[in-house]
């Protein structure tokens, strides 16, 4: 099993600055083709740190599509999927397929507002099931690479039990969404197996380029 895993995070998630009517998160993000995030990821646990470039690549009324590149990868780029909801049918990171969705935000943010998100994972090598409770817990100022923004906190939490193999792991994610640039600029991974921290992964935003 590939110790990198991403299910929610703000490499799997991403909207453009010109989608915002509003400042205060009552409107649904509409990315626009062209848009370019660079993040920095540190996955602490295996002591790496590099650039992933995020670029949306096609927008309609039922999906939304990203191209995420990032050294190492194999292919260069791997597609990342949202529905129009915003749930996140393809990871842009692993290449993972979620069924159904997983619903990790709901429009217009709330703090206070929490939901369940049950899923079946299919990888390239293995399947396994989720179950997550969110909650958008509050509204604060965050610093990234990319400046200060005020930001929703949304925390995630749950299990992930093997289908094509034995045995679960407890998963834990929490994340800041601008709604005055209109997309997630930090996220915090962790999973715990064997009752041991395994993955520690902080991305961040450093810029953001909109389409022209």
């Amino acid at each position: 099993m590939s110790k990198r895993l991403c299910w929610l995070g703000s490499l799997c998630l991403w909207v453009s600055a010109s989608a915002w009517a509003q400042a205060d998160g009552s409107s649904k993000p509409v990315p626009k083709v062209g848009d370019v995030a660079v993040y920095m990821v540190n996955q602490r646990a295996d002591k790496r740190v590099f650039e992933e470039t995020v670029t949306v690549a096609s927008v309609d009324q039922t999906q939304i599509k990203s191209k995420h590149a990032r050294p190492g990868l194999n292919p260069p780029e791997i597609e990342g999927v949202l529905t129009a909801d915003w749930a996140v049918a393809v990871s842009g990171t692993t290449a993972t397929r979620f069924d159904p969705p997983i619903v990790g935000v709901k429009f217009p943010l709330t703090v206070g507002e929490s939901w369940k998100s049950g899923y079946l994972a299919e990888g390239v090598t293995s399947k396994s099931k989720g179950d997550l409770e969110v909650k958008v817990v509050a509204r604060e100022k965050v610093k990234t690479p990319a400046g200060e923004f005020d930001a929703f906190k949304i925390e995630s939490a749950g299990w992930i039990t093997g289908v094509s193999w034995s045995g679960s792991f407890r998963v834990a994610q929490v994340q800041w969404f601008a709604p005055a640039i209109g997309r997630f600029v930090k996220s915090e991974y962790k999973d715990y197996r064997g009752g041991q921290l395994w993955n520690d992964t902080v991305s961040e935003l450093k810029s953001f380029t909109p389409a022209p």
